[in-house]
């Protein structure tokens, strides 16, 4: 991906999954975007952190509109 690639900024929409219908902005095309949400921790240890992770890829078919990602629940 180029300099110029990176410094396009772009509106892109998230579809379906937890994060449906949020908007966003990204840099150039990224091919997926990572969604996390805080989780709850039971008699957490000191700094324990935990965050559950969605993942969105780029649909191809974005035409001139703001970029579309998909929810993908496959992923990990």
């Amino acid at each position: 991906m180029g300099t110029s690639d990176m410094a396009t900024r772009r509106s892109a929409v998230l579809l379906g999954g937890p994060a449906d219908g949020v908007r966003v902005t990204v840099a150039g095309r990224p091919l997926m975007l990572q969604v996390t949400y805080p989780c709850p921790v039971e008699e957490a240890a000191a700094g324990v952190r935990v965050e559950a992770i969605h993942v969105y890829r780029l649909d191809g078919n974005t035409g001139d509109g703001p970029l579309r990602y998909g929810y993908d629940p496959a992923s990990p």
